[in-house]
């Protein structure tokens, strides 16, 4: 009886003091994509794998390799050809890769690595790569590479752009709400707007125009969308406003849009542009497009920032190449932080499943011993048997 009733409370402890765990980890945020440098070397030899996949036939693997920076260099993707020549690790014949390995210097950057791995492309593809590509050790030693949050702004749009899309909102059913949400930012109507917010609202644009852009995404990305700008609310200011005159006048639709907008909800959407601009950093505008069609959900932006920055080049070539079906989120990984509050609902957790352990362990003992014991009974009984039919005699 002691038995079955501790069994029955760890059984209904367990998944409490689990679920209990899993909701502090969430509304604590304590599993996280954090940058680091180690994590950062783990996450770009993983991009290298998948990259690595993209090649089908092993016969003439570094033929291939050298077909797919052929290929994007006549696209004119640079970001796509230079990540394909640094995957060099993972897309090539092991002896080859040997071969580059000893070329390099211990600890070689990927400066070092682009020139180590130019001496194994055919001469037409390298002497293509030379003129096309800036190389990073030529841009390091002329002090020419430019810090990322330096680049300039991307006009999203002019004064002319926001005002044909005004005047959409306020006759069409099922207006285009992202571009003029992201247009009303770039021209100043939300406050502050960053050159890397703006980077990463043309990455986002130019995401949601392809044919690859996950649905599931987009519909969770509207409602962020009507939280910074509610849409009936700047019809409504838009005609108010505008009195007898022309509700969809510049003037007047950028009067409403700042009436209008939530600056709660715009600084939610101003932050994931952010990201997405750093993403842009990262790689290029059209490399961060790339990746954002690998998101399903929101909750695959910190996934693909941290991919986006640990491998760089190395992600906008898998992002452009890779299915979509979440291989390339998983070369992320994430850190879990345990707190006090953590640590008590795991320990529950553990003392939960331990005492569960412990009953069935008991139980199956009890088992064991009844059977071990009933043999030993019936192999008694039956010698019983056996020595009285030898000493029996007839009368």
């Amino acid at each position: 009886m002691l038995g079955a009733l501790v069994f029955n409370v760890c059984l209904f402890a367990l998944p409490l003091a689990l679920g209990a765990a899993f909701m502090i980890i969430a509304r604590d945020h304590l599993y996280a994509y954090e940058y680091s440098e180690a994590g950062a070397r783990a996450v770009s030899t993983r991009v290298e794998r998948l990259n690595g996949n993209l090649i089908q036939l092993d016969f003439d693997r570094q033929r291939q390799w050298d077909d797919l920076i052929a290929l994007e260099l006549m696209r004119g993707d640079i970001s796509a050809a230079r990540g394909f020549l640094l995957s060099a690790r993972g897309m090539l014949p092991s002896r080859v890769v040997n071969s580059l390995n000893q070329r390099l210097p211990s600890g070689g950057d990927d400066a070092q690595l682009e020139l180590a791995a130019l001496a194994l492309l055919t001469p037409g593809t390298r002497a293509r790569y030379e003129a096309t590509v800036p190389l990073l050790s030529r841009r390091t030693a002329s002090g020419a590479a430019q810090a990322r949050d330096d680049q300039p702004a991307v006009e999203i749009g002019d004064a002319r752009d926001f005002e044909i899309l005004a005047r959409a909102m306020l006759v069409e059913s099922e207006p285009d709400l992202l571009q003029f949400v992201l247009t009303g930012f770039s021209r100043g109507l939300a406050g502050e707007f960053t050159p890397r917010m703006s980077r990463g609202a043309a990455a986002l644009l130019a995401a949601s125009r392809r044919d690859d852009f996950q649905q599931t995404f987009a519909s969770q990305l509207r409602p962020v969308m009507e939280t910074a700008l509610p849409l009936a609310t700047f019809r409504d200011a838009a005609r108010t406003g505008a009195g007898a005159g022309d509700p969809g006048a510049y003037d007047n639709a950028a009067a409403a849009f700042r009436e209008a907008l939530s600056p709660e909800g715009a600084a939610a959407a101003k932050q994931l542009l952010d990201n997405i601009g750093a993403m842009a950093d990262s790689t290029t505008i059209a490399g961060a497009a790339a990746l954002l069609t690998h998101a399903s959900t929101l909750n695959d932006m910190p996934r693909l920032l941290l991919v986006a920055q640990a491998a760089g080049d190395r992600a906008a070539a898998a992002a452009k190449r890779l299915p979509r079906d979440g291989r390339l989120l998983s070369a992320a990984r994430g850190e879990l932080t345990v707190t006090r509050e953590l640590s008590l609902a795991l320990a529950a957790a553990g003392a939960a499943l331990l005492g569960l352990l412990a009953v069935l362990g008991f139980v199956l003992f009890q088992i064991g011993r009844r059977i071990w014991l009933r043999m030993q009974d019936d192999d008694y009984a039956g010698e019983l048997v056996d020595i009285s039919a030898s000493n029996w005699r007839p009368l």
